[in-house]
């Protein structure tokens, strides 16, 4: 898995990532099972046939790699939300809706990687503010649609920020439960969600 790039052709809702270099594949898989602070950079190594020096060289130490995987993630779900944007035009409630089924995607189809976002806590200053700054986007981005919805008389809600981060944490939760051998594809869920948080910031509706 990993970042892949592509046109505003639909392919955002299907696409998943290129295979991962295999000391991120292997780190990834450690996080997994052992979390960050069980994971150890001799455990990597080990996993991929490396030296631990050779692993140094190439990311620098195990902050450098969780740093190098929740950059391909965002890449990864900004990609998807330009894309859907893209796609939808000027219609407001399009755009939304694309949105929240891009977050969806991103938590289904990227999973794994998805799962890695809470780890961004350990990152020191300088790469967690690196990080942040692209998720910084992510959360503008919806509070601007949930904005010009309001002003365009299709959306109802009286703090933008906070509906904002209800709509992101409903979105987010996903990767708590998700499987993909389940009964709901990707994209099933996608539609599901991004129709609920249609119902829930629409005028007359949940709010």
């Amino acid at each position: 898995m990993g970042t892949s790039t592509s046109g505003s052709d639909g392919s955002w809702r299907t696409r998943e990532g290129e295979p991962l270099p295999p000391i991120l594949a292997a780190a990834l898989a450690n996080l997994q099972e052992l979390g960050y602070h069980g994971t150890t950079v001799r455990g990597i190594a080990s996993g991929v046939g490396l030296t631990m020096p050779a692993l140094y060289y190439h990311y620098g130490n195990k902050e450098g790699i969780l740093f190098a995987l929740l950059d391909i993630a965002m890449d990864d779900l900004l990609a998807r939300i330009r894309d859907g944007l893209e796609e939808a035009g000027q219609d407001t409630e399009a755009r939304f809706t694309n949105f929240v089924t891009a977050v969806v995607l991103h938590n289904t189809l990227e999973r794994d990687l998805a799962t890695l976002h809470d780890e961004f806590r350990f990152l020191t200053s300088d790469l967690r503010a690196q990080y942040v700054a692209k998720r910084s986007v992510v959360d503008e981005t919806l509070v601007g649609l949930l904005e010009d919805g309001v002003a365009e008389g299709a959306f109802e809600t009286d703090d933008a920020h906070f509906s904002s981060r209800l709509v992101l944490g409903m979105c987010n939760g996903i990767v708590d439960w998700y499987h993909s051998s389940g009964p709901l594809s990707a994209t099933e869920i996608a539609d599901r969600y991004a129709r609920s948080a249609v119902r829930l910031v629409a005028r007359g509706g949940a709010q």
